[in-house]
């Protein structure tokens, strides 16, 4: 159906995310892939612990869009950080890209940024 969405992946363990997505391009989502390597994954495995990423397929207004959410654990400022995005499939321009930082006991979005 074309107005449903499509759960191309659901991840939560890190070895395979590390083997689906980093090293095999499952992400195919190059811009918000160097966002993560740059304020994520460059911090230690301490501090940035990978929780949960999902890919879906969804219906936009005019086109189908490649949708890629990322979720963190921040344990320095005890959040979760979430990465996503949205990706044309017809000619891979980027909608949207966000990061925000949630707070794991209230829900409460405590910070959000526009990233394109």
């Amino acid at each position: 159906m074309p107005n449903e969405s499509k759960i191309i992946h659901h991840i939560t363990d890190y070895n395979e995310f590390k083997n689906t997505c980093l090293d095999n391009g499952g992400m195919a989502f190059p811009e918000l892939e160097k966002i993560m390597y740059d304020y994520i994954l460059s911090q230690p495995s301490e501090t940035m612990k990978f929780q949960e990423c999902v890919i879906k397929e969804e219906p936009g207004e005019n086109e189908e869009l490649r949708k890629v959410h990322l979720t963190f654990r921040d344990y320095n400022m005890n959040n979760y950080i979430r990465l996503w995005g949205f990706k044309s499939n017809a000619d891979g321009r980027v909608v949207d890209m966000k990061v925000d930082a949630l707070d794991p006991e209230t829900n409460e979005v405590v910070y959000e940024r526009q990233l394109s």
